[in-house]
C-alpha cells in the first residue's frame, strides 16, 4: 500500500498504531518520524505487546474493578455484606402484581380480538348495505326512467284524445247543423 505525497495527520497516524497491521512508512519531514514521539507501547523491535505494558495500560482501570468484585461475588454467592445469606425478600405482592398484569393482558387482547372481529363484522354489513344502496339507486333511475316515458305517453295520449274530441265535436257539428238532408 502506497501513501500519498501529503503528509499525514495526527488522527492517520494514531489509526494506523492502532490497527493490527505493521504500520506504513511515513512521508520524510514527518513530525511523527522521531522516536521521541512514538504513541506505541509496543517495543519497535517486538512485534508483540510485553506483558507489563498491557499492565499499565490497565492500571486505570483496577480501582473500579476492587469496587465491583464484591458487588458480583455478593450477587452470584447470595451473601451481604458481612458474608452471611441474604435474607429472600417477600416478592409475593411483586409476583401477584406480575400476575394481574398478565390477566389484564389477557383479558385486553380477548377484548381486542372481539373488537376486531365485531369490525370485521361490520366491515361486511356496511359492504353489504352499500351494495343495497346502490341496487335501490339503480332501481329507483330505472323507476325515474319508466315514470317519465309513462308521463310523456299520458301526455300523448291526451292530447290524442283531445283531437279526438275536438274532431267528434267538429262532425257532430256539421252533422246537425250544415248537413241539407235531414231526416225527419
Amino acid at each position: 500500500m502506497t501513501k500519498s505525497a501529503k503528509p499525514t495527520s495526527e488522527i492517520d497516524r494514531l489509526i494506523e498504531l492502532a490497527s493490527d497491521d505493521k504500520p506504513a512508512k511515513v512521508v520524510a519531514g514527518n513530525e511523527f518520524d522521531q522516536p521521541t514521539h512514538s504513541l506505541s507501547l509496543e517495543d519497535q523491535k517486538d512485534p508483540r505487546p510485553s506483558m507489563w505494558r498491557v499492565l499499565l495500560q490497565l492500571r486505570v482501570l483496577m480501582p473500579y474493578l476492587a469496587k465491583l468484585l464484591p458487588l458480583v461475588e455478593r450477587g452470584l454467592l447470595g451473601t451481604n455484606i458481612t458474608g452471611h445469606p441474604a435474607a429472600s425478600l417477600d416478592t409475593s405482592k411483586l409476583d401477584r402484581g406480575i400476575a394481574g398484569v398478565g390477566e389484564a393482558q389477557r383479558d385486553l387482547n380477548m377484548a381486542v380480538k372481539a373488537q376486531s372481529t365485531e369490525i370485521h363484522v361490520l366491515r361486511e354489513q356496511v359492504r353489504a348495505l352499500a351494495t343495497s344502496v346502490e341496487k335501490d339507486l339503480m332501481l329507483n333511475q330505472e323507476n325515474a326512467a319508466s315514470l317519465a316515458s309513462l308521463r310523456k305517453l299520458v301526455t300523448t295520449a291526451v292530447w290524442v284524445i283531445f283531437v279526438l274530441l275536438a274532431l267528434l265535436i267538429a262532425l257532430v257539428a256539421f252533422a246537425v247543423f250544415g248537413h241539407p238532408l235531414r231526416f225527419g
